[in-house]
């Protein structure tokens, strides 16, 4: 499991820009702030039909790249901490971010399935946009939580 694990020295930058743009890109989604104008640029419209947001005006539109931007970034980071090795990574380690990664797709997929059945229309798109993120902050949490405990009990 080492072997596949991000080198503990990316651990704390990723973990800062992880929680910072999770903060500020959930701010931003929830409010009606107007940040979509802040980074437009001309994209291609690989699929050349009009959309919810954007009418076919050709192979090139216009698109606030924002929260592109920050969807790759929220979902490069929370990757590169939660599997960026500890300190001292061991067996008890590797248990514990395995129950974590089980533990956490678990209740992401609950609330799925209960948004599912009781979530409808465009509210439901919304539970799923915040579902890209929901995985990676349970098991960052869930992880974190245990580690504190694991490491507790130690001393």
């Amino acid at each position: 499991m080492n072997a596949i694990l991000f080198p503990h020295k990316f651990k704390r930058v990723s973990g800062i820009i992880f929680y910072v743009f999770l903060i500020v890109g959930g701010f931003l989604y929830f409010t009606d702030n107007q940040f979509e104008g802040l980074f437009v640029i001309k994209v291609p419209n690989l699929f050349g039909v009009d959309s919810l947001f954007v009418k076919n005006s050709g192979f090139w539109i216009e698109n606030g790249y924002l929260d592109e931007l920050f969807t790759v970034i929220i979902i490069i980071s929370g990757i590169i901490n939660s599997f960026a090795k500890e300190e001292r990574e061991d067996e008890m380690i590797s248990k514990i971010r395995f129950e974590s990664l089980v533990w956490s797709l678990y209740i992401n997929y609950g609330f799925v399935i209960l948004a599912t059945l009781i979530v409808f229309d465009f509210i439901y798109f919304q539970v799923m946009v915040v579902n890209l993120f929901a995985i990676l902050l349970f098991f960052n949490l869930r992880f974190k939580f245990r580690l504190y405990h694991f490491y507790k009990s130690v001393k």
